[in-house]
């Protein structure tokens, strides 16, 4: 019997042999439109905002209240758009790894953050020791050259601007630090982002070609390394693209904060994917952002003591 479809029907839970109603690919690309780029627009537009007012001020207002209600605002905006991204591209609930959570999630999340956080610190710092090494020769062998930024300068420039999204001093506040550390971290930035990433990750994988999901055993002609890339290429690709298009959501910080905020997206997109549930992944993204407030919130208070014993971390976080 001829086949005279063009566009192949995936199944709903875009699993290979799973039956089920059909979705067409439209979907999904709607899906994207709609919402999967929704963080880089916002970054998009915050750059744009930023590029000749330098002294805007940070996103999070800096008395409870104006917290209340930017969380308030962000979550009530990013339901409508995903509430209609959801009517368009139809995810499921197993494709948005939606699941009830479970008590390992919070062993598990609370786990992940500390990886999180060693895993962001290995791989940037990696990357920028050969470029700094370099630097460093460099410099010495041409000597200093003016006109020329310092490696200082340099990773002043680089350094995620934490300072564009909130206010320091307002940590010290104890009601402002307990809602960054329960309502801003898990909710408006732990739920909303990492259902953000789930499905991005779905109408990704749902556009991808079917039979990069069709599970096939090892032949015995294949390598070891080509039949890992053949087993998780696929996973990878796809959190790496959410990872990119996170950290692009993330410019108003500088080129530092697209390349942490990108690491720590692709480490939350592989917890999520390892465990198949959202939770693990918004639970390990909430105690990351709020052991951030928390050790931020001892600098604040101790500025005047690190302030004499190293007065250039505080620099270097600028402060």
């Amino acid at each position: 019997m001829p086949h005279h479809s063009v566009v192949p029907q995936v199944p709903v839970g875009n699993s290979p042999g799973e039956s089920g109603p059909v979705r067409p690919r439209w979907r999904s690309v709607a899906f994207l439109l709609w919402v999967g780029f929704y963080p880089l627009m916002v970054g998009l537009l915050g750059a744009w905002l930023h590029r000749d007012t330098p002294s805007r001020g940070p996103a999070l207002p800096s008395t409870v209240t104006g917290l209340i209600a930017v969380c308030v605002e962000s979550v009530a905006v990013f339901a409508l758009i995903f509430g209609v991204g959801v009517w368009l591209g139809r995810p499921t609930r197993r494709e948005l790894f939606w699941s009830p959570m479970r008590l390992w999630d919070w062993l598990w999340g609370a786990l992940w953050s500390i990886g999180v956080r060693l895993g962001a610190v290995v791989m940037v710092y990696g990357a920028l020791i050969p470029f700094w090494l370099v630097e460093s020769l460099r410099s010495a062998a041409a000597g200093p050259a003016a006109g020329q930024p310092s490696m200082e300068e340099r990773f002043q420039q680089f350094r995620p601007k934490l300072e564009s999204l909130l206010q320091f001093d307002a940590l010290g506040d104890p009601v402002y630090l307990l809602l960054a550390v329960t309502l801003l971290s898990f909710i408006t930035a732990g739920l909303r982002e990492e259902l953000w990433r789930a499905g991005f990750m779905a109408a990704v994988r749902d556009l991808l070609p079917r039979s990069w999901w069709i599970p096939r055993p090892r032949a015995t002609s294949e390598g070891w390394w080509r039949w890992q890339v053949r087993r998780l290429g696929p996973t990878v690709l796809v959190a790496f693209l959410a990872a990119v298009v996170f950290g692009l959501g993330h410019l108003p910080q500088g080129p530092g904060g697209v390349v942490l905020t990108g690491v720590v997206g692709f480490i939350l997109a592989m917890v999520m994917i390892g465990h198949r549930s959202l939770w693990a992944a918004v639970i390990a993204h909430g105690f990351f952002d709020a052991s951030t407030f928390v050790l931020l919130a001892v600098i604040v208070r101790n500025k005047e003591a690190i302030q004499r014993m190293a007065p250039d971390l505080l620099k270097q976080l600028g402060m």
